[in-house]
């Protein structure tokens, strides 16, 4: 279905910075249904489009709530002096995270959403806790208590051959070793008697003596231990201070961000946005006007400075669809636009449902508790029965699992057989869906089944149907598709034919075309 209703590249643009993008994907094909919660939501991104500096200033906090609760290294035989530096780091984090939230939702912001003022609330609450308060006057002398060691003395006894043969650890200093002494400093005499300087440059020990199975290495730890006992013990007092809460938030404000992104872009491409009025689940309502392809548009605005043009070229249709005009079936030319448009539903419903602003100039949607698709597939080889069986199934599941809450988002089904065959196959399903109840999208290219619903055969059956038609123009026998898709029947216009002379395959044209080949080749 992601694939089926263009949704990858909207994912793809809510993912703003290319981390985020697993939070981007489950939200948006999470379809929430609850009509108070996508309130929530449209509240909270309002706010933060309205306060374009608070925006950035959330974007720059996401790195550092992405650190809090991050492991570290691990090893099978982690010290407890490993463990313990590692807290010490993230008690660090912790507090500035608390510091920087609670510092960029001030209270001189006039916050309107629920989420956010919620938020603010949290953050001054965990800012002004005696705990926090104590480790932000604390970790300045918890951090001196492990500056005052930074190198270690090792003696090195060595045997007659001058081969390494046993060390020991002559003392912890509080300084770091340097490299050798420059020339200028040996011939000037600094720093003598200055025992910091060594005779080699600088090198990693690799897997010397000092590595981390090594006595030596054990017993450095030890001492390690020792010195740093007052941290652990200070450390102790803070055990129960948990930042998981607080680096919950990365991926919620990291969605919301991004989605803010993505709301900016339409918008700075000349696609015109609405906040949707929430209708209620029984309505079954899905109306919005000036409607476009919120996949197209991006790609549009992808393609060059000139992408207002571009997107304000898009051609805006409008849906309607309630408890009583719950079935569609949309006729038209190839590459008329009839795809875009079904695409555009599902789109725009997911958007709805996340919360965000739906492309469109007014719009009342209702929640749906899932959306089913059947596009054809690009490619497949299996053809005739075997393609017909695949796609039986696909509809026996939709029947056995989709509910009147449903969206049904059906695209040119049963063009793996005969026009009639499809005709009678299409017919029977279309009044299945009908007693389902669900929003149907019906894309076809059986004019027979449309004629059907537009002139309201079978009485009742089809009362609860509307036939679409792509709206085209002629010009010289040409046939051109507007883009835009209205109430109506068929046209009757030979649409093959006119794809056909499209691609120079009339007989004419190719006659023509023959003429031309054997008039060069001579």
């Amino acid at each position: 279905t992601v694939t089926d209703i263009g949704l990858e590249r909207i994912i793809r643009a809510v993912d703003f910075d290319g981390r985020h993008g697993r939070i981007a994907h489950d939200t948006l094909t999470s379809l929430c249904p609850d009509p108070d919660t996508i309130t929530y939501r449209q509240e909270v991104l309002l706010d933060l489009l309205e306060h374009p500096d608070l925006l950035r200033e959330l974007e720059r906090l996401l790195p550092a709530l992405s650190e809090l609760c991050k492991p570290g290294p691990r090893w099978a035989d982690e010290s407890p002096l490993v463990v313990l530096m590692m807290r010490l780091g993230e008690l660090d984090k912790y507090v500035e995270a608390v510091d920087s939230l609670s510092a960029v939702l001030s209270p001189e912001l006039e916050l309107r959403s629920r989420g956010l003022v919620a938020l603010r609330e949290y953050a001054r609450r965990l800012a002004s806790d005696p705990t926090t308060s104590s480790l932000r006057e604390e970790l300045p002398r918890l951090h001196e208590l492990t500056a005052e060691t930074n190198s270690v003395t090792v003696g090195l006894n060595l045997g007659p051959d001058l081969r390494p043969e046993s060390a020991t650890i002559v003392q912890l200093n509080s300084y770091k070793f340097e490299g050798p002494r420059t020339l200028l400093g040996r011939l000037l005499g600094l720093h003598d008697g200055d025992s910091s300087h060594g005779m080699t440059p600088l090198a990693s020990p690799g897997q010397s003596p000092l590595g981390r199975q090594s006595q030596l290495y054990r017993d450095l730890e030890g001492l390690f231990e020792k010195a740093t006992q007052p941290l652990a013990e200070a450390l102790a007092r803070y055990r129960d201070v948990n930042a998981s809460p607080l680096a919950e938030l990365e991926g919620e404000l990291a969605f919301f961000v991004g989605a803010c992104r993505l709301m900016q872009r339409l918008r700075e491409g000349g696609v015109e946005l609405c906040r949707p009025e929430v209708a209620p689940v029984e309505e079954r309502a899905l109306e919005v006007h000036d409607l476009v392809n919120v996949a197209l548009a991006l790609q549009m605005c992808s393609e060059g400075q000139d992408a207002r043009v571009r997107c304000e070229g898009l051609v805006r249709n409008d849906t309607w669809f309630d408890s009583e005009r719950r079935l569609v079936v949309v006729t038209g030319p190839n590459r008329g636009g009839k795809t875009t448009y079904c695409r555009a539903l599902g789109q725009v419903q997911v958007l709805f449902q996340c919360g965000l602003l739906v492309p469109g100039t007014r719009a009342r949607i209702s929640p749906v508790d899932g959306i089913w698709t059947h596009f054809p597939a690009e490619e497949n080889d299996e053809q005739g029965a075997g393609r017909l069986d695949a796609e039986a199934g696909r509809f026996k599941r939709i029947f056995a699992e989709a509910g009147p809450e449903s969206l049904l988002l059906l695209n040119e089904p049963f063009t793996s057989t005969s026009e009639r065959e499809a005709l009678e196959i299409a017919t029977d399903v279309l009044k299945g869906l009908e007693l389902l109840g669900a929003r149907c999208v019906f894309v076809t290219h059986l004019h027979d089944l449309a004629r059907i619903v537009a002139d309201g055969r079978d009485g009742d059956e089809w009362r609860h149907a509307l036939s679409l038609a792509v709206q085209t123009t002629q010009d010289g026998g040409e046939v051109r598709s507007t883009f835009r898709i209205l109430p109506g029947a068929p046209s009757g216009v030979s649409y093959a034919s006119e794809i056909a002379r499209q691609h120079g395959l009339t007989y004419e044209q190719i006659r023509g075309l023959l003429h031309d080949r054997r008039e060069g080749d001579g």
